[in-house]
């Protein structure tokens, strides 16, 4: 029998937790108020009380905790309010808000180790597998998944889904179908997601049957419970929306009062007017899906890929500022200086990989979302990198590139999100804008 190094086995977990525990310590050390703010079960009293819109003590879980006090219908959603009222019966507004942050840290420890072991089988490569995490796990909008907000029950949830998707996943075929619609109600029940997971599926399966020119049917069914899944956990929503207000959409109507509203805003390309991982969650996605379809494609017809390659650290450094790194790639590739870059066998294996496409997909689609409805990127960092579907996207990408560079570019980002985490949990104390 082979024998299991338990020290081993565990060292990526210490890693993980350690990397997160340290940043949070740091933060509370620089700023103590961070310490005595995550842990009272009161609010703090404040010689100068927080005031909207630069500082709030608990932002949005205020309003999870008077919207589950009060029963009532808004532009968030009640799954997160739910659980919490039916695990500890909370009756005021700070019981809610420390039993959120209570929760939100159990689930983080559970699902920190799940998405390691999940992304370790997606992408079949341990260390990119603990880097891609160590990413996921480090970065500035990881504190949403322990401070109380709803990332961390959707990421769970995120993680049951990706794992059910997994092409290495072996269960029959129709307990998945009936897993995969039970969660897709608990997620539209969660967050507003009903349109991105929608057209991420819908997607997803145009882009395969381009690609291979086949329509599985396992991927069809898959869509159609998603989808029909996803509508079925915002009617609920919605009857009682219907019930306690009479107006079915009135979650979305309530968020035109954040003014939301249909435009093009070219501005945003440059200048988010809020925090910077707003603008990495802009670029980001659709660039990995840009670069997908055109490595996938090539691959596939044996077309030879020319492409600019950057060789000095001023590039890994560019992607604190996309549109810069944008621009600097495309005058470097007309300059004519091009080289054919290999793409591994790992390449072609994605053009009919659902769970590629769906997690490519939800994000890209969440990033337009917020483009073209709002006049500022305010709080798309948090819907990208949050949750787990772009980690899991971008580790599948790497897998496409031999080599050791992209190790180095993951642990520098690693390392940079580090800082900006510290910075977080320091605001956090401060009650400032986290995203």
């Amino acid at each position: 029998m082979k024998k299991v190094n338990l020290s081993t086995h565990l060292t990526p977990y210490i890693i993980l937790y350690s990397a997160f525990i340290v940043c949070a310590i740091v933060g509370m050390l620089i700023y103590p108020d961070t310490f005595y703010k995550f842990f009272s079960p009161t609010e703090l009293s404040r010689t100068i009380p927080s005031q909207l819109p630069q500082k709030s003590y608990y932002w949005d879980i205020e309003h999870y905790a008077n919207m589950a006090l009060q029963n009532t219908c808004t532009a968030f959603y009640p799954f997160w309010g739910f659980i919490i009222t039916h695990l500890f019966y909370p009756q005021s507004l700070e019981q809610y808000a420390n039993y959120f942050k209570i929760t939100a840290t159990a689930i983080f420890c559970i699902s920190t180790p799940l998405v390691f072991w999940i992304f370790k089988k997606a992408l079949k490569n341990q260390y990119l597998a603990l880097l891609i995490t160590l990413a996921y796990t480090l970065n500035p909008m990881a504190i949403f998944r322990v401070i109380g907000y709803t990332e961390s029950l959707f990421s769970l949830l995120g993680i049951f889904l990706i794992w059910l998707l997994l092409p290495e996943n072996k269960l029959n075929e129709k307990i998945k179908l009936i897993l995969l619609s039970f969660l897709s109600i608990l997620m539209a029940l969660t967050r507003p997601v009903l349109i991105p997971m929608i057209f991420a599926c819908l997607f997803s399966l145009i882009t395969i049957f381009l690609l291979t020119k086949q329509l599985s049917k396992s991927n069809l069914f898959r869509t159609i419970a998603i989808s029909i899944s996803a509508i079925l956990g915002y009617s609920i929503y919605g009857f009682s929306c219907l019930q306690s207000r009479g107006d079915f959409f009135a979650p979305f109507h309530d968020q035109k009062l954040w003014g939301k509203t249909l435009g093009l805003h070219l501005d945003l390309l440059f200048f988010p007017k809020s925090p910077l991982f707003d603008l990495l969650g802009l670029y980001l996605p659709v660039l990995i899906l840009i670069i997908s379809l055109i490595i996938i494609y090539c691959k596939s017809k044996n077309q030879k890929l020319l492409v600019f390659i950057p060789k000095l650290f001023i590039w890994d450094i560019l992607i604190i500022y996309p549109p810069g790194l944008v621009l600097a790639y495309i005058l470097n590739y007309w300059r004519g200086a091009k080289k054919e870059i290999m793409t591994s066998k790992f390449t072609k294996s994605l053009q009919n990989n659902y769970l590629f496409w769906f997690c490519i997909y939800f994000s890209v689609i969440n990033s337009l979302i917020v483009f073209f409805t709002q006049n500022r990127l305010v709080s798309l960092g948090r819907y990208i990198f949050a949750i787990p579907f772009f980690f899991l996207a971008l580790g599948y990408l790497y897998c496409c590139f031999p080599g050791e560079r992209k190790y180095k570019n993951l642990l520098f980002v690693s390392i940079v999100s580090a800082i900006a985490l510290v910075q977080q949990w320091i605001d956090y104390g401060k009650d400032q804008w986290l995203g």
